[in-house]
C-alpha cells in the first residue's frame, strides 16, 4: 500500500452532502456538512454555506470578503484530518468570519466542474478566492495552524496573490512586507500538477530571500520534500546550507513541529540530499529526523493521525536504506503495533478516526505485520461511514499474498458499495485496472464492469470533468494496451459505442467531445 504515506496527503493536493454518522452533533457548523445557513462563533464552529459556489461568490461581492473554498470527500483520510484539527482550531475559526467560507464535496452536483475551473486536481483543497473569483492563495492545513491563521491574515489585509507575490521575490524580495511572508509561509500549492516541476526552483528562491532565519529553514526544507527522492545530487554548497538549516530545525521542538509535514513526507529526500555520498552521514541524519519527530507522538495537542505520522519516516528511512523486502527490527515493528493499537482502541471521533485508521493500517504492512494490518482494516469496515474506502487496501494486501480472486471481490465491493457519482467513477475504474492486471482473459466481466462505470455518467450533465475525466482517460489508456496483449480490439469497439451515447448528454461541448475520445482506438487483434 503506497497511498498514505506521501507527500500526496498534504493540502495541495478528498466531506459528504450529508452529515457523517456518529461525527457529532449535526448542527455543529465546524462539520462541513451541516446546515448551511447557520450562524457561528468562533466558540461555535465555521459557519460553512453548502455547495452553492455561486451564491457564495454573490455574497463576496456583497460583503467585499474573499471566498474560502474547501473541496474535499467523505471519505478522505486527510479532509477527515481537517475536520479533526485545523476545523476547530478556535484561530481558525475566527478568521473565517472575515471570509466567505464554502464548502463544496467532490460528489455534489457540478463539483467536478468547479474544481476544473479552478485547477483543483486532489482532496482536500483550500483555495482563497477574490470575489471576481480570481484565485489568492491555496493554505496547507498539514503545517502550523499559526501559519495558516497568519495567511489569512495576509489576505484580510491586502496582501498580494501568491504568484504576484513570487514574481516580486525575483525581481524586487526587499519590497515584501511581513504579510506578504506571512502568505508565502502559508502557501500549501506546491504539490499542486501545474506548480510542482518549478515548485523545487521557487521554494529555493524564497530561502534566498526570506528575511527571517526560520523562515529560510522552512522552504529549505520544504524545497527538498517536494523533489523527487531520485532527484539529482545538489551543489555542495546549498547541500551544505541545507545540512546547516535541518540540523538547526532538529535542535528545536518548535521547529520540528512546525515543520512535521515536511520532516516527515520527506525524510528520505532530506537524508539523501543532506549526505548524497556518504551511506554512514545518510544514516545519522535519518536517525536524527526521526528522533525529532518521535516526540510528536506525544504531543496531545496534535490530531491522532499526526502524533501516529511521527512513526511514518522511520519506517520509509529503513526501507530506503534496507530494501522492500528486508525484515524491520524488531523493536520498530514493536513501536509501529504498540501505535497503530493506540490509534484503534483510543481514537473514537469519527473525523480523527477515518484520518488515522489507513495510516495505521500502512504502517503495520510496511513493518512487516501483513495481517495486523488485514486485521484492523476488516474491522474498521463495520465502524467506517465509508467502508468502501478501505476495501482497495485490502485488495492489496490480498493480491500482496497471491490470492487474486480475493483481490478482485474486494475490488468488486468496494465498487458496489461506492457512494456519490464522483466516487463511484473512481472506485469503478479501481476495479476495472484490477480485473486487467489480474484477469486480464475474463473480457466479458471487463466489457461488463467498464460498461457500468461509463454507465455512471447517466444524468450527470457536468460529469466528465476533473478528476472524473483523469481518471477515465487513464483507464482508456490502459484499455488499449490491454486489447493488444488480450484480443480486445471488438471490446473496445462496443465500450467506444456505449461511451459515445453516454457522452452525448454532457453539456459542455468541449467536454462532450474529450468524453468521445476518452477511449483510444483498438490495437489489439480482434476476435
Amino acid at each position: 500500500m503506497t497511498r498514505h504515506l506521501s507527500p500526496s496527503i498534504t493540502l495541495a493536493l478528498s466531506v459528504a452532502a450529508l452529515a457523517l454518522s456518529g461525527c457529532g452533533d449535526r448542527s455543529d457548523p465546524s462539520d462541513p456538512s451541516a446546515t448551511p445557513t447557520a450562524t457561528a462563533s468562533a466558540a461555535t464552529g465555521i459557519a460553512w454555506r453548502r455547495g452553492d459556489v455561486t451564491d457564495a461568490f454573490a455574497e463576496a461581492q456583497e460583503r467585499g470578503k474573499p471566498v474560502l473554498l474547501y473541496w474535499g470527500a467523505s471519505w478522505c483520510p486527510p479532509c477527515n484530518q481537517l475536520k479533526a484539527g485545523l476545523f476547530r482550531n478556535a484561530d481558525f475559526i475566527g478568521r473565517t468570519r472575515d471570509v466567505v467560507p464554502v464548502y463544496l464535496d467532490g460528489d455534489t452536483l457540478g463539483a467536478q466542474a468547479w474544481g476544473e475551473r479552478f485547477g483543483i486536481t486532489g482532496y482536500p483543497t483550500l483555495i482563497v478566492l477574490r470575489p471576481d473569483r480570481s484565485e489568492v492563495t491555496r493554505l496547507s492545513g498539514t503545517g502550523d495552524p499559526v501559519q495558516v491563521t497568519a495567511a489569512l491574515d495576509a489576505v484580510h489585509r491586502g496582501s498580494a496573490d501568491i504568484d504576484t507575490l513570487l514574481r516580486r521575490v525575483r525581481t524586487t524580495p526587499g519590497a515584501l512586507s511581513a504579510d506578504d511572508w506571512a502568505l508565502l509561509a502559508g502557501y500549501g500549492g506546491w504539490y499542486d500538477p501545474a506548480r510542482k516541476a518549478s515548485a523545487g526552483a521557487a521554494l529555493g528562491a524564497l530561502a534566498d530571500a526570506a528575511p527571517d532565519p526560520r523562515l529560510q529553514r522552512q522552504f529549505l526544507l520544504q524545497a527538498q520534500a517536494v523533489a523527487n527522492e531520485d532527484a539529482p545530487p545538489l551543489p555542495p554548497e546549498r547541500a551544505a546550507r541545507l545540512r546547516a538549516a535541518l540540523a538547526t530545525v532538529l535542535r528545536d521542538p518548535a521547529e520540528v513541529r512546525a515543520n512535521r509535514a515536511a520532516l516527515t513526507y520527506g525524510a528520505v529526500a532530506l537524508a539523501r540530499a543532506a549526505a548524497p555520498q556518504d551511506a554512514a552521514a545518510r544514516q545519522r541524519t535519518g536517525d536524527a529526523i526521526v528522533a525529532a519527530l518521535d516526540p510528536l507522538f506525544g504531543d496531545a495537542k496534535l490530531v491522532a493521525s499526526e502524533r501516529l505520522a511521527s512513526t511514518v519516516a522511520a519506517v520509509a528511512l529503513f526501507r530506503d536504506r534496507a530494501g522492500e523486502d528486508a525484515p524491520v527490527p524488531a523493536a520498530l515493528r514493536t513501536t509501529v503495533r504498540d501505535r497503530a493499537a493506540w490509534a484503534d482502541r483510543s481514537v473514537t471521533d469519527a473525523y480523527a478516526r477515518q484520518a488515522v485508521i489507513s495510516t495505521a493500517a500502512e504502517l503495520l504492512e510496511e513493518a512487516g505485520d501483513a495481517h495486523g494490518a488485514q486485521r484492523l482494516l476488516t474491522a474498521e469496515l463495520k465502524r467506517s461511514h465509508t467502508p468502501y474506502y478501505y476495501m482497495p487496501a485490502l485488495a492489496e494486501l490480498a493480491e500482496a499474498r497471491g490470492d487474486r480472486r480475493q483481490a478482485l471481490d474486494w475490488l468488486r465491493r468496494g465498487y458496489a458499495t461506492a457512494e456519490g457519482p464522483a466516487s463511484r467513477v473512481q472506485w469503478g475504474v479501481t476495479y476495472v485496472e484490477g480485473l486487467l492486471r489480474l484477469s486480464p482473459d475474463d473480457r466479458a466481466t471487463i466489457e461488463r464492469a467498464t460498461g457500468d462505470v461509463i454507465g455512471e455518467l447517466a444524468g450527470q450533465p457536468e460529469g466528465y470533468r476533473q478528476r472524473t475525466r483523469l481518471r477515465l482517460e487513464k483507464l482508456g489508456k490502459a484499455l488499449a494496451a490491454w486489447s493488444v496483449r488480450h484480443r480486445g480490439g471488438e471490446t473496445l469497439a462496443r465500450l467506444r459505442a456505449a461511451g459515445a451515447q453516454r457522452c452525448a448528454g454532457q453539456r459542455d461541448p468541449q467536454a462532450a467531445a474529450a468524453c468521445r475520445d476518452w477511449l483510444p482506438a483498438a490495437g489489439g487483434t480482434t476476435v
